[in-house]
């Protein structure tokens, strides 16, 4: 199936603390925000942000955040584990049958031809999360017990040295290496943007300091992407994005209305169709782009950026520089990006955050 078209993302693969202190929303502000699993918009809504338009090229992914939404609406906190699949549950497909009542109609046949999906968990069942699972596994299979070790670790300086002794040898640079191959990721993966990965060396060393990096930095165990690389799931139990924390779900809830979802391309943005924007989630969509379509992009944010609006962008596998043709209008703040780089608990990305100058 196309990834243009496909479920490609189902559960999370970023870290919302990081656009939360990037972005500093309050009610005042109106946010553009790239759909992908849905997780992004969701956590946007604990910055209690005045509304939020989700926007994906893929229609799957817009179905996916209207499930997601569908079933916040309709089922308690323990259904909503279940049902996404992060517990365990007998029949997901008769707690399916409550959920699509708060589908639109076109969401709702959508979800009908995937019954497959929803009786599995769609939080597990994404392009993405299917190919994590199965490289953890081999990891499990190569570490064992070290990867219980690393993520039963109470200080950062304990996980650093199981870090140093168990992982970061032989078998996990030439894993990163592996991992770094345009061919891996275009061909076995079936990720487009693989084809605008830099030069395998570069990859290979960008990734393994990433890690390396983290590992000194924050508990693997308290991050959501860390335990979907390590272990290859989450459970209601383990680290979560910050919209599935159990302690701020009646709080999403609340908050559902706001987000509104369209499909359409960050090229085609304009102010008149869809008003202007304060502030801006753009995840990594460099990763697809040419220079070219990346300036596209960027001119889509600008044409709809209210003077002084903040953005907050992650670079991963293609960090494009910004474009001179708008270095005059979108301002980084290097230290910040910096200090969120840091900490941010998704390890792969550079963080890019500061303000847009529309005048």
């Amino acid at each position: 199936m196309s990834f243009a078209t496909s479920l490609n993302f189902t559960s999370s693969n970023e870290d919302g603390r990081t656009e939360l202190a990037a972005l500093a929303l309050s009610p005042d502000d109106r946010v553009l925000c790239l759909t992908a699993s849905g997780t992004r918009p969701l956590d946007l809504l604990l910055g209690d942000p005045g509304d939020i338009l989700a926007i994906d090229i893929n229609p799957a992914q817009n179905h996916l955040l209207r499930l997601k939404i569908a079933a916040f609406k309709t089922l308690s906190d323990d259904e909503l584990y279940a049902y996404l699949g992060l517990e365990q549950t007998a029949d997901r497909l008769a707690i399916h049958a409550r959920v699509e009542t708060a589908l639109s109609e076109d969401a709702r046949r959508f979800w009908s031809a995937r019954t497959a999906v929803i009786r599995k968990g769609v939080w597990k069942t994404g392009r993405w999360e299917r190919v994590l699972r199965f490289l953890a596994g081999i990891l499990r299979l190569v570490r064992g017990r070290r990867l219980d070790q690393l993520f039963a670790a109470r200080t950062v300086e304990e996980q650093h040295q199981i870090w140093l002794e168990h992982f970061e040898d032989a078998f996990w640079k030439s894993s990163i290496h592996l991992l770094s191959s345009r061919f891996f990721w275009t061909h076995v993966i079936g990720e487009p943007g693989g084809q605008f990965l830099p030069d395998r060396t570069e990859t290979t060393r960008r990734l393994t300091a990433a890690f390396h990096n983290a590992s000194k930095h924050f508990l693997f165990s308290q991050s959501d992407f860390a335990t979907l690389i390590f272990l290859g799931q989450h459970t209601s139990s383990s680290a979560l994005p910050v919209h599935l924390q159990r302690a701020n779900l009646a709080l999403v809830r609340d908050r559902l209305d706001r987000i509104q979802i369209a499909d359409i391309d960050l090229a085609a943005l304009e102010s008149d169709q869809y008003g202007s924007f304060s502030a801006f989630s753009l995840s990594d969509f460099g990763s697809y782009c040419t220079p070219q379509a990346y300036a596209a992009c960027w001119d889509g944010v600008l044409k709809t950026a209210r003077p002084g609006a903040r953005f907050c962008e992650r670079a991963f596998m293609n960090p494009l520089a910004l474009p001179t043709a708008f270095e005059h209008r979108i301002s980084l703040d290097n230290s910040l990006s910096d200090q969120l780089s840091t900490r941010d608990r998704a390890i792969i990305y550079d963080i890019r955050a500061g303000r847009l100058d529309c005048s």
